[in-house]
């Protein structure tokens, strides 16, 4: 057995108290009237009963001490129910190089970091969580658990000591985290709901990190980079065989090593998967930023487990405090010489009596009647007004766990979702509420806060059906009615922007078909000019060809006129230039050689046969 309200308990060991303050008050009482009245004056006083005084207060104190029990709510008799719980998978990876020593940042790097990790730990929920540690290479230090006290006690273990190959594989530690949130998922449809905190300097040493960063991001896993350390850099410190400083850690050529926060790299990580990066002492990894984004992974089934639920039972003590009181009323002082009849006693008697039995005949209904988990609704509601939705939804939930079939408390649900922008997940609470309800006033209120969610995520036509939905229920809701003009609205200019990009991508197109035409009559029009151009040009050629031929014409003319007018003794036969040939005579001498050759093939031809050749020529 266990109490509900165990505050109330506290009040009970002040009965006693209380009642040896009347018992000292009543003989303060009785001293001043044996003063007043003598030894007798118990006599005198009309209806004294001492016995039936003591019966009834004794009645008072035990109605009181009843009453206290019921509402400290005692609960016994449990039952065992099943509970899911949903969250996300994050692996954290953590660099444990010895560049995570300098001292930039104080105590230092690692220091830094640990204590970063401890405090998101402490405020993570509903989550597995998983740790990589990597250097010069990576492994899993804690697989995927929901026990964050083992994975604190893991993290604080981590320090360069663990890992003999130092460097800053950052590849690595990618490639270790994604098969470790691999094994996390199977049996599930995807990966979306996971995520890597990588936190490290950034000085990867080793690259190739970008090719595992496209990988997690195809695996749908949000990669989320967290600097530690300064851009200004800081040194190393080594310590020697005993654990004394030793200096600062130097390279191969005797220089001491500076090792600064590379956030460029950080930035091109976080920029794969659409986000930014973090950085210790500027964000915090407790902060409302870096959970805001990891509710964005959304949340699945992690594992089922049995919780016990206890029934309520304070309607027992509750009966006997009124059985009581009402025993107490009964117990009066017979009226002395007066002839009262003792009839209205017994009337209160057997009415006190019915009430009982009732309330006895229906201690059955009136647990039936009470909400498993009231005590949650009413926390849950509490912090909602306050705006605390994070705490109301874990009140809501618990309240929900002891009756998942009650209405009331799945709408809870679904407003505060909705409060928290997870809209998807309210959807679904407000279509169970519709499905486990038939009261009009409910479905009412589930509708509108459908709509109201279906608004807010974009989507006024879905909206618009489900705000008539809840006005067709209950005409007189004043906000689904406003809830509604602004969805029409909103649908009205969502159409009109459809059409009117539409419309823009009609015209864009038939100013593309317009361009297109234009060009190929452009082309057409600079086909014709050139064809034109040509033809001049083959004109033009032809007209000074020809007027070429006429003047060489003129000139051998001219000549032979000249060797006419010489005296035949004189004249001596010169060849004809090459040169000064017209065409018609290049032309008969080709005509003429090409006569000789087919000559001289008959020739050749017979003379192999035995023949004489007719030409005459020889070879």
């Amino acid at each position: 057995m266990k109490f509900a309200q165990e505050v109330w308990l506290w009040l009970v060991p002040l009965l006693p108290v209380l009642w040896l303050l009347v018992r000292s008050a009543d003989r303060k009482a009785a001293g001043r009237m044996r003063i007043l009245l003598g030894e007798h004056a118990g006599r005198h006083v009309e209806g004294a009963n001492p016995r039936l005084r003591s019966w009834r207060r004794f009645l008072w104190f035990a109605g009181l001490f009843w009453l206290l029990m019921a509402l400290a709510r005692p609960q016994w008799g449990a039952s065992e129910v099943t509970v899911t719980q949903q969250g996300s998978d994050i692996v954290v990876a953590l660099d444990i190089s010895n560049s995570m020593l300098a001292k930039d940042v104080p105590p230092n790097r690692m220091e830094r970091a640990k204590t970063e990790l401890g405090s998101f730990l402490g405020r993570l929920e509903d989550s597995r969580i998983g740790l990589v540690f990597f250097a010069g290479a990576a492994f899993v230090q804690c697989p995927l658990t929901l026990d964050y006290g083992t994975a604190g006690i893991f993290l604080k273990m981590a320090g360069p000591d663990m890992m003999s190959e130092q460097g800053t594989a950052i590849a690595a530690a990618l490639k270790t985290s994604r098969e470790l949130l691999a094994k996390g998922r199977e049996g599930t449809g995807g990966g979306t709901f996971q995520a890597i905190l990588l936190v490290t300097d950034g000085e990867d040493l080793e690259g190739e990190w970008e090719k595992e960063a496209d990988a997690c991001q195809k695996e749908g896993i949000r990669v989320i980079p967290v600097g530690v350390g300064e851009e200004s850099g800081g040194l190393i410190p080594t310590q020697d065989a005993r654990g004394r400083a030793a200096g600062f850690m130097k390279d191969e050529e005797g220089k001491v090593v500076m090792t600064r926060l590379d956030m460029a790299s950080l930035g091109r990580l976080a920029a794969i998967g659409g986000g930014s990066p973090f950085r210790l002492g500027v964000d915090g990894l407790a902060g409302d930023r870096l959970f805001a984004e990891l509710k964005r992974l959304g949340r699945r089934d992690l594992e089922e487990r049995r919780v016990s639920a206890y029934q309520e039972r304070f309607i027992l003590p509750l009966m006997l405090a009124l059985l009581s009181f009402a025993v107490r009323m009964l117990l009066r002082p017979r009226g002395a010489g007066t002839g009262r009849s003792t009839g209205r006693p017994g009337v209160r008697m057997l009415a006190a009596l019915g009430l009982l039995l009732g309330l006895a005949a229906s201690d059955g209904a009136v647990a039936g009647s009470i909400v498993p988990g009231q005590d949650g609704l009413a926390r849950g509601r509490e912090k909602y007004l306050a705006g605390e939705f994070d705490e109301a939804l874990s009140d809501f939930e618990s309240a929900l766990v002891q009756d998942p079939e009650d209405p009331v408390v799945t709408l809870a649900v679904g407003e505060t979702l909705f409060r928290l922008e997870r809209y998807e997940e309210a959807l679904a609470e407000f279509e169970r509420t519709l499905s486990l309800t038939d009261d009009k006033e409910l479905k009412a209120e589930a509708l509108y806060n459908a709509g109201t969610t279906l608004l807010a995520a974009g989507d006024p036509g879905k909206a618009a059906e489900k705000l008539l939905g809840s006005l067709a229920l209950d005409e007189s809701q004043g906000d689904a009615l406003y809830n509604l003009e602004v969805a029409l609205k909103r649908l009205q200019e969502q159409q009109q922007q459809e059409q009117q990009e539409q419309e823009k991508d009609e015209q864009d197109k038939d100013d593309e078909e317009k361009d297109e035409e234009e060009k190929q009559d452009e082309k057409e029009q600079d086909q014709q000019d050139q064809e034109q151009q040509d033809q001049e040009q083959q004109d033009q050629e032809q007209k000074d060809q020809e007027q070429k031929d006429q003047e060489q014409q003129q000139q051998q003319e001219q000549q032979q006129q000249e060797q006419s007018d010489q005296p035949e003794d004189q004249q001596e036969p010169t060849e004809p230039d090459p040169e000064e040939l017209t065409q018609e005579q290049a032309l008969q001498i080709l005509k003429a050689l090409d006569r000789d050759e087919e000559e001289l093939k008959r020739s050749v031809q017979k003379r192999l046969k035995g023949g004489k050749p007719k030409s005459g020529k020889k070879w």
